[in-house]
């Protein structure tokens, strides 16, 4: 007998809600925001200076969350703040000597767990992974635009 649909969209709402838990957890226990932890990651990730602008688009923030949570690192002396090469407007963020250290002791180790936890999985598990999720998420977004 086939499980109903709701119970498998309950199931993987579940999970998909334990992850984000994973990750709000240890940015709590980092000492920062969700948003401040993601934009944190994304310049070690990209390993140089990023914009707000690229943040907004690489993580589907809204620019007013952006702002705020880099008036919070920058509060905290974790980044700085200077403005992109040939403009006047879009600003750069780069690590502090502060910035480097938290990077250095929480998001350095938790890219490391996440890398480890992916190669647990085989190839084809891992690119099914991947193919089905976005596969998924561009019906979903299909269906809600409907709505």
């Amino acid at each position: 007998m086939e499980t109903p649909i709701v119970l498998v969209l309950s199931a993987f709402n579940r999970a998909h809600k334990r992850m984000n838990v994973l990750y709000h957890n240890y940015a709590r226990d980092a000492g920062i925001s969700d948003a401040a932890f993601w934009l944190m990651y994304s310049l070690y990730e990209k390993g140089g200076p990023c914009t707000q602008t690229e943040l907004c688009e690489v993580w589907f923030f809204a620019p007013q969350t952006i702002h705020s949570a880099l008036k919070s690192l920058q509060k905290q002396g974790l980044i700085t703040l200077g403005l992109a090469p040939n403009s006047r407007k879009n600003k750069q963020f780069f690590f502090t000597e502060a910035g480097e250290q938290l990077v250095k002791e929480k998001i350095a180790p938790l890219v490391q767990a996440e890398e480890h936890s992916f190669l647990r999985l085989d190839e084809q598990e891992r690119n099914a992974l991947l193919t089905i999720t976005q596969k998924h998420i561009d019906i979903l977004e299909e269906e809600i635009n409907r709505i």
